[in-house]
């Protein structure tokens, strides 16, 4: 009996310690979220922490439920009535978050059922954002206008991202100018197009507001500069014979008017036989209706004597205002004679006698007389004897710009700070035209437009210097015709530019395999007010990320070097590179896109012609061997507008686009070439 007693006890205690370890392994606490684990809203949002136990426990307080901190909160948590297994807190995920995985823990107590006392723990649950593309809004043409009053400009936006369904509402506004057709319009198409007329002269923004459900966004163009010309004429050059003062309107290489014939230049009182002008130059004083003209004749036995005439914004009161040996004891003549004028007023004379160059300055006081003063002048770089034909202007921060041409194909421009007391002036490019050929016309004049952009006159017409060709090949910057016109001869504006397009020449720019690095190196021929340089690298030739900086001199005539070392990804086949220049002011430029071959590849290069173009492209594609490659242009929103296949035959292949590009709006594109070996983008600009 004693026996039975000892075993029946024993059971007893088994028993109960088995009805322990499953009443322990019962009581797991666990988490969850609603309503998804995977949350694809769009931010910011809100969702439900849940963490529980079965029926026979209960969560007992302090229970609290904690976020991964990052801007995320989470609000005072609750327990369930009753057992209480169930406690609930709600966090808030702000606008902004970034997309990734976010741990939410619950710190609980808990009791067992039936006195098994309680215990402390920690449950979790994890929620992956995932954060939609953001909204956006594109308008094309996304360059600066300039047309004439009364004409129209056609603008095309485009919504993308925009989140819901239904149809996208355009509403444009452009105060003063008249929008055809509809205003708002309602479309299922996420596109929509507006001709646009512009009646008076001024400045217009025009804006697009495109709501879509909840998303509601705006974006503004580029300005459109409307001229009523002649009377906003930007430009003013000699015609042919060297007398007529003509207007031309142009902005940032778009042509709007001109050329418009103002007055005979004459030459009263001249101590020389002039009877033509070998220089323009317009001051800014009182701005463009009331300025002042100055204009040197051309004379050929001139023995180093140069005379200054002057006249109002009409051509009347013309007077010589003065009078000067610019070589002094030397009876050369002088076969190069320019004038510029600069911000404060002053007016400069370059003239050389093929040997020689002299600098001298004068304070224009409108048709007053004036006092010309020497100014010492060095030729850091470049050759004396290329001043044959050309002409100066003055930047906004008394910078000058020297075109200089010998007759023979041979074009230059030279830079360099009058604000120095000796002037040096160093060659900094060489022009070429659109299919990087050396420019072959005679050079007669060069002048800004107020957005810093170069133009140059010659024989035949009126040029654009395309500052965005400035890094291709060493050197050398390309120019396009504007306006075709024969006989143009002096150019001059009245408007100073804090910095001309071309603040900064890189004379050369690569990238390497230098063992396990990629080594990026960049030369700049001249700097002026350069901050620093941002590398940033690309593994698929659109989306560039910053990976390196290097201060930059600042301000220097002489060439400088720079380089970087940026680890190869080890599984790259081809790295590309860009350079961002940023400025003292903090504009900022970014270079010609350069492609590393990890492995080698097909396709070396590749160049476009004429760009800006109008109506056709050329593509000239250097390969290695006869490879499938296809051609892509789509617009700034990723829509493709030309796709074509070819076939590349080892050596320069030339694919000329036409009737491809027929539909193909005006304003920024991107052209893709690609092949199975890696691919190449450019910007290209239609007009």
């Amino acid at each position: 009996m004693k026996t039975s007693t000892f075993k029946g006890a024993i059971s007893l205690f088994i028993l109960a310690v088995l009805t322990a370890f499953q009443t322990s392994a019962q009581t797991t606490v666990t988490a969850s979220a609603s309503p998804n684990a995977v949350l694809t809203t769009a931010l910011p949002a809100s969702i439900t922490l849940t963490g529980t136990v079965d029926n026979n426990r209960q969560l007992q307080n302090p229970t609290s439920w904690a976020g991964p901190g990052s801007g995320i909160t989470v609000g005072a948590t609750s327990l369930s009535s009753g057992n209480n297994n169930s406690a609930t807190a709600t966090a808030t995920i702000p606008a902004g978050t970034p997309a990734g995985t976010y741990t939410f823990t619950l710190s609980y107590t808990r009791t067992s059922g039936g006195g098994g006392g309680t215990s402390t723990g920690t449950a979790t649950t994890t929620v992956t954002i995932t954060v939609p593309p953001t909204p956006a809004v594109s308008i094309t043409p996304s360059t600066s206008q300039a047309i004439v009053t009364g004409n129209s400009v056609s603008f095309t936006a485009t919504a993308s991202n925009f989140s819901g369904s239904g149809n996208y509402t355009f509403t444009w506004t452009a105060t003063g100018a008249t929008i055809a057709g509809a205003n708002p319009v309602s479309q299922s198409g996420t596109s929509n197009t507006k001709s646009l007329t512009f009646p008076t002269a001024g400045s217009y923004t025009v804006t697009v507001n495109i709501v879509r459900g909840a998303t509601n966004l705006s974006t503004t163009s580029t300005i459109v500069n409307v001229y009523d010309a002649p009377a906003n004429a930007n430009l003013w050059a000699t015609s042919s014979n060297g007398t007529q003062i003509s207007s031309f309107t142009v902005v940032n290489g778009a042509y709007a008017n001109g050329p418009n014939n103002l007055f005979t230049a004459t030459f009263p009182g001249t101590t020389t036989s002039g009877s033509s002008t070998a220089a323009l130059g317009r001051n800014a004083q009182g701005g463009i209706a009331n300025g002042f003209f100055y204009w040197l004749p051309n004379t050929t036995n001139n023995s180093g004597t140069v005379e200054v005439f002057a006249s109002t914004a009409n051509g009347s009161s013309v007077t010589r205002v003065g009078s000067f040996d610019v070589n002094g004891g030397n009876t050369n003549n002088l076969g190069f004679v320019r004038l510029g004028m600069g911000p404060d007023g002053t007016g400069w004379i370059l003239a050389g006698d093929g040997s020689t160059l002299y600098l001298a300055k004068f304070a224009s006081n409108g048709v007053n007389p004036v006092t010309i003063s020497t100014v010492p002048v060095s030729l850091a770089s470049g050759s004396v004897s290329t001043f044959q034909n050309g002409d100066i202007c003055i930047s906004g921060n008394n910078n000058i710009y020297a075109l200089a041409n010998d007759g023979n194909g041979v074009t230059q421009i030279f830079t360099g700070s009058l604000s120095n007391p000796t002037v040096s002036l160093a060659k900094k490019l060489d022009l070429v035209d659109q299919t990087n050929v050396a420019f072959s016309g005679t050079v007669n004049g060069v002048a800004f437009d107020a957005l810093g952009s170069l133009y140059i006159t010659t024989g035949n017409g009126l040029y654009y210097i395309n500052q965005a060709t400035v890094n291709g090949p060493a050197g050398t910057v390309q120019c396009s015709l504007v306006f075709a016109q024969t006989g143009l001869q002096d150019l001059a504006s009245n408007v100073f530019p804090a910095q001309s397009t071309l603040p900064i020449k890189l004379g050369a720019f690569a990238a390497v395999k230098q063992g396990n690095n990629a080594l990026v190196s960049w030369t700049t021929i001249s700097e002026i007010n350069t901050d620093h340089f941002e590398i940033e690298r690309s593994l698929d030739g659109i989306n560039f990320s910053k990976v390196g900086y290097k201060a930059a001199s600042g301000n220097s005539n002489s060439d400088m070097n720079y380089s970087f070392a940026d680890p190869i990804s080890s599984n790259a086949r081809i790295i590309y590179y860009r350079l961002k220049t940023i400025d003292i002011d903090g504009k900022s430029s970014v270079s010609k896109t350069v492609a590393l071959r990890i492995d080698g590849v097909s396709v070396k290069s590749f160049n476009v012609f004429p760009n800006p173009f109008t109506d056709n492209l050329k593509v000239q594609i250097s390969a290695d061997k006869e490879i499938v490659a296809t051609i892509r242009i789509t617009n700034l929103s990723g829509q493709t507008a030309v796709n074509r296949t070819v076939t590349l035959q080892p050596g320069e292949n030339v694919v000329v686009l036409s009737q491809e590009l027929a539909t193909l709006s005006a304003g920024m594109h991107l052209m893709e070439i690609s092949t199975t070996e890696g691919k190449y983008i450019q910007k290209i600009m239609k007009r």
